[in-house]
């Protein structure tokens, strides 16, 4: 329980005050391998590109997206994921929007959080998803294929999205 406690402590401040872990040493590109020093600390979302089955790629959460992933020195994450154009809801009661609100912050938004392990040799991280606004994912691990990685910036493959698809992640650090 405090565990928990400590990451939501830890999640919000960051969201809210816009504080970012501390970087770590310099980092080189990824070749087939990462540590998990290089993954510790908060980084933004900058483009979600979803490969539909037919190849095209679409920007599902939008060209101008929201997003943090934070990863914690001791094996915990959290990723939040919207689309800045989600609607208010009308009656500004969470508890009491309309079909069409709910629709639409359920196609906008995702976010997650438990452990993660990295897999340096492979270039991989799995997160081991406790909970989830996308139930599905509750209970499941998700790998991560991380194409590039510099002291600022990442380049993501998830193989497994929560739709039928690949998609390719970029973040930068905060």
């Amino acid at each position: 329980m405090k565990r928990l406690s400590t990451l939501a402590t830890t999640t919000v401040l960051l969201l809210f005050l816009g504080l970012g872990l501390p970087a770590g040493e310099a980092m080189g590109q990824a070749k087939g391998k990462i540590s998990k020093e290089q993954l510790v600390g908060a980084w933004a979302n900058v483009s979600v590109q979803v490969e539909r089955p037919d190849g095209n790629k679409v920007e599902t959460f939008g060209p101008n997206l929201k997003g943090v992933f934070i990863f914690t020195a001791d094996d915990r994450y959290a990723l939040v994921l919207t689309r800045p154009d989600l609607p208010k809801i009308a009656s500004n009661d969470r508890l009491k929007g309309t079909p069409e609100e709910y629709q639409a912050v359920v196609q906008g938004s995702v976010a997650h959080f438990g452990t993660y392990s990295v897999n340096e040799a492979e270039g991989t991280f799995t997160l081991h998803v406790e909970s989830s606004t996308f139930p599905n994912y509750n209970g499941t691990d998700q790998i991560r294929i991380v194409t590039s990685l510099s002291r600022d910036e990442m380049k993501v493959t998830n193989p497994s999205p929560t739709t039928p698809t690949k998609a390719y992640v970029v973040y930068k650090r905060l």
